[in-house]
């Protein structure tokens, strides 16, 4: 299983929000296999915020994939950093963000420039619903700085001519809901 080996450099905005124990709670793995439901077989995959590239080990074997983040949590990561502006180094069918967008600085900059690179994205978000001020005080000391509903989401996605597919719960508890979408670019 994925582990952050301690010794390999971090990007400080990295710090105490991935750690290797958190790849192997369950819930990172349901994720991934909701992820997995939504991209066909055999498709060129960049994983964008892999962190440790825990959904690499659920990809169907017919799948290229490319891991892109921040930092070099694992040693085939390929650094990225959405926050600036970007374009991806290499053609994908499809792009994968899984707790990615909440941490953006600006979130619909970064999937334009995905959308344009390629047809079909998944991403995961922890949506808010009737969350008090304390779930968003949790939610902020981990460095998410976006507290959006499903209703939220769907409206900027919209925005950016994605169709919602398929969506799957990953989990739900008092103030948040977290899940995984499978989108299609109008174009």
């Amino acid at each position: 299983m994925a582990r952050w080996p301690w010794k390999r450099g971090r990007d400080a905005r990295l710090l105490g929000r991935w750690y290797g124990e958190q790849a192997e709670e369950e819930w990172v793995h349901q994720r991934c296999r909701l992820a997995v439901a939504c991209i066909d077989e055999g498709v060129n995959v960049a994983d964008l915020g892999c962190g440790l590239q825990v959904l690499r080990e659920h990809l169907h074997a017919s799948c290229t994939y490319t891991g892109y983040d921040l930092g070099d949590m694992h040693p085939d990561n390929v650094i990225l950093d959405l926050d600036e502006a970007f374009t991806l180094p290499q053609e994908h069918d499809v792009a994968v963000l899984l707790g990615v967008l909440e941490f953006l600085a600006d979130p619909q900059a970064a999937l334009a420039r995905v959308v344009e690179a390629v047809d079909a994205v998944v991403l995961s978000f922890v949506c808010v619903h009737e969350a008090s001020e304390a779930d968003v005080k949790r939610r902020e000391a981990v460095g998410a700085k976006h507290h959006w509903s499903e209703d939220d989401l769907a409206e900027r996605l919209h925005g950016l001519g994605l169709t919602v597919t398929q969506r799957h719960l990953v989990w739900e508890r008092p103030g948040e809901r977290h899940v995984v979408l499978g989108l299609t670019s109008a174009d």
